[in-house]
């Protein structure tokens, strides 16, 4: 009876320890932010580091399915796994006319060539080919915080035609929102739209990819010579981190720490 129980003991501690060595499914099935990549426009195996201004996200689904979101293109497919296997197949890529598809191609180029996945710390993913040399490295990408996401009204901003640290008020008949979600950010005001992404990693933020129509309307203090939207978007160029107060207020910062924007949650 006893030997029944030291064997039974000692096949739990193998199956536990057997789990250990394993990278956890859920570790894996998330969305991770490409940061290193193997460049088909260069010879060698050393990573080139993508631009802090680009985003470049892979979700890898529990359902076997994968899409990679880039500046300009969607990448696709299906993925196999098995333990620290992996296989990439039945990829897809839009071929939207871009100014730079450096990065797009050589993604489409690697995925093929994977074979293995490395996680260290649950927060680093590194995709390898079939010789161990390291194609691809990616780092956890969590969504923003969710206190921070939601529609912010404009208070105050730093005006380009001032040129001191003090902030301007909004007009009192001017409405401006601000709203931030997992998919970017939009900006509305009285007679224009700015829009772009965002990343936000422990009161870490930047604006990237930002975008704005514009249209001057008459009649429309605001509109008239634009100040209010060009300085909002001199303003997103130069943020870096933000402070959240009592999830009302949002101070949003440049990097040496002067408020380029205040608001408050709507």
């Amino acid at each position: 009876m006893k030997t029944n129980i030291l064997t039974a003991i000692m096949l739990a501690l193998a199956i536990l320890v057997g789990s250990c060595n394993a990278p956890s499914d859920n570790a894996l099935y998330r969305e991770w932010r490409l940061e290193k990549y193997n460049c088909i426009a260069t010879s060698s195996y050393g990573l080139t580091q993508v631009n802090e201004n680009c985003n470049y996200v892979l979700q890898m689904d529990k359902t076997g399915v994968f899409y990679c979101t880039t500046d300009c293109n969607t990448i696709s497919g299906c993925f196999e796994k098995s333990k620290n296997a992996l296989k990439f197949s039945d990829i897809s890529f839009t071929e939207l006319a871009c100014d730079n598809m450096i990065v797009e191609r050589s993604i489409v180029y690697n995925l093929p060539c994977i074979k293995s996945y490395e996680i260290t710390d649950d927060s680093i993913l590194v995709l390898k080919d079939d010789k161990g040399h390291i194609l691809m490295e990616l780092i956890r990408y969590d969504l923003p915080d969710e206190s921070l996401c939601g529609k912010w009204q404009l208070e105050k901003y730093n005006s380009i035609v001032i040129t001191s640290n003090e902030l301007t008020d909004i007009n009192e008949e001017s409405d401006c929102v601000l709203q931030l979600n997992n998919t970017g950010f939009v900006c509305t005001t009285d007679c224009n739209i700015i829009s772009g992404n965002f990343v936000e990693d422990n009161y870490i933020l930047g604006f990237s990819n930002i975008s704005m129509t514009e249209k001057a309307i008459e009649g429309i203090v605001s509109c008239d010579d634009m100040e209010l939207e060009r300085s909002i978007e001199a303003n997103l160029h130069c943020v870096k981190s933000y402070e959240l107060k009592n999830n009302t207020l949002l101070y949003l910062k440049d990097i040496y720490g002067h408020i380029l924007m205040e608001l408050t949650k709507q």
